[in-house]
C-alpha cells in the first residue's frame, strides 16, 4: 500500500483497489445520484488523475473533469503535502 493510499484509507471510507499496469492509487467512489461505483486513480506514466465516470470520459473541449475528482482533489493535495513534509522532516 502506498503512503497516499494509507492516508486516504485512514481519512475516508473509500475502498482501495490494487494497482494495475496503467493505474496506481486506485479508489472506489460511489455516485451521489445512483448506485454506480466509479474508480478514481492516478496514471502511472504521467501522474495525472482520472475517473471512470461518464463525465470524465466524455471530456468537453479537451478538459477532463468530474465531480468525483473535484471532491477528492483537496484531500489528495493535503495527503501529498503531508507526505512531502514527512520526507523533508
Amino acid at each position: 500500500m502506498t503512503e497516499l493510499q494509507k492516508y486516504i484509507a485512514s481519512n475516508t471510507d473509500l475502498e482501495i483497489l490494487p494497482d494495475n499496469a496503467q493505474w496506481t492509487n486506485r479508489f472506489e467512489i460511489k455516485s451521489e445520484s445512483s448506485n454506480r461505483i466509479y474508480v478514481v486513480a492516478q496514471r502511472i506514466s504521467n501522474g495525472e488523475w482520472g475517473c471512470s465516470c461518464p463525465g470524465f470520459k466524455n471530456a468537453r473541449n479537451g478538459v477532463r473533469k468530474c465531480k468525483h475528482l473535484d471532491t477528492l482533489r483537496p484531500m489528495l493535495e493535503k495527503a501529498e503535502k503531508t507526505m512531502k513534509q514527512k520526507q523533508i522532516g
